[in-house]
């Protein structure tokens, strides 16, 4: 054991990737003291789940419509420049969420800034991470940028729950705003990186498999329902509207996906796929046992064992996709995860504003065909 943990720490050499795993740790926590907890505050201010799930329609639409331009923007300004940029429409995003009670902001102008931020930052970490990560170890590398992460991350919805408590959002989201700047410092400790994007629509549709294609949109439909709709209902509906509650349950599953990461990431480079898929049918069943959850017990043991389900799923996927960038058009595979990825999440979130009152069917069969659809990736 603790020769594979040793292993597993040995991961700093790659200056480039060392820079990312400081950044993306910063950035974490950041986002895990206030993330959980955003389409909470939607509803607590008034708005509808209808309105809410509109919302992060109208985000992933942002989103897919920057991509291409982002993509450009990070051959053009470069990667890190990409990133850095994600920061300040980010911020925004978080002023206009603050201020909504006060100017009645509508919707579509914060989907327009949390999409462009989200896409300034995915592209080009995935294009770098893909870029720069060895293939013989590519598990083991997207593993530790896991574990620190959620080594930054554990503590973080549980110290939001209880600053939002005390203090309330205007003071949690000038804390963010800091760490979010913060977070960009190291990446600039080396130089730029250019990508070139030599990329047309037709070229973006040639070539494209469908197991690929249903691969990404599960990865979009399941992370959505689990970081946004599943939260939300458990606030509501289990957990009696209490921030710390809910703080506890993502850290008990973030801390429940650190311990397992260090195992799975070694597997993960020797067995992607049968991890994937073991993963894949694991976080499927746990859909279906979600629910059926009634009571906060089940929903911490559920977290718990979604924790290292959403590992096994989560490391592989990456890993084969960055496998697959590095053999082929990188650009274009990581542009191909983006789209398809909010793609499916439109697809939910349509489904969720027509089938309001249906949420623990949703959970059962759209958590577990989503998790299924990665199986054959």
């Amino acid at each position: 054991m603790i020769h594979t943990i040793g292993n597993f720490f040995g991961f700093f050499k790659n200056r480039e990737l060392n820079e990312l795993y400081v950044s993306i740790s910063i950035r974490a926590f950041a986002i895990s003291l206030i993330g959980v907890f955003v389409p909470v505050y939607f509803y607590l201010i008034g708005y509808p789940l209808i309105s809410i799930f509109f919302f992060y329609m109208l985000h992933s639409l942002a989103h897919i419509a920057f991509s291409v331009p982002v993509a450009k923007i990070s051959s053009r300004f470069g990667i890190k420049h990409s990133i850095l940029f994600s920061i300040p429409s980010l911020i925004i995003f978080f002023f206009l969420l603050y201020s909504i009670e006060i100017f009645s902001w509508p919707l579509a102008l914060l989907a327009i800034f949390s999409g462009l931020s989200t896409s300034m930052f995915w592209i080009p970490y995935h294009i770098e991470f893909a870029k720069f990560s060895d293939r013989k170890n590519r598990g083991k590398e997207i593993g530790f940028s896991a574990v620190i992460a959620s080594l930054f991350s554990i503590l973080g919805p549980v110290l939001g729950g209880i600053f939002l408590t005390i203090f309330g959002f205007k003071i949690l989201f000038m804390v963010v705003s800091a760490l979010l700047f913060l977070s960009v410092i190291p990446l600039f400790f080396s130089k730029e990186v250019h990508e070139p994007v030599p990329l047309s629509l037709s070229r973006f549709f040639k070539g494209q498999k469908i197991t690929d294609i249903l691969s990404f949109l599960g990865h979009g439909i399941e992370n959505k329902l689990g970081t946004i709709v599943w939260p939300l209902f458990i606030f509501i509906f289990i957990l009696g509207e209490k921030y710390t509650s809910l703080g506890i349950v993502a850290s008990l599953a973030v801390g429940m996906a650190f311990l397992s990461t260090i195992f799975v990431s070694r597997f993960s480079d020797l067995y992607r796929k049968t991890v994937l898929k073991i993963g894949s049918v694991f976080n499927a069943v746990i859909w279906v046992a979600k629910s059926f959850i009634v009571t906060p017990l089940q929903v911490f043991v559920a977290g718990a064992f979604y924790g290292v389900s959403q590992t096994a799923m989560h490391i592989s996927f990456d890993a084969i996709t960055y496998d697959k960038a590095k053999k082929n058009n990188l650009v274009k595979i990581i542009l191909e995860r983006e789209i398809y990825h909010h793609i499916g999440v439109l697809i939910l979130f349509l489904i969720l504003i027509f089938f309001t009152e249906s949420l623990t069917e949703i959970f059962r069969y759209a958590g577990s065909l989503s998790s299924l659809m990665r199986f054959f990736f």
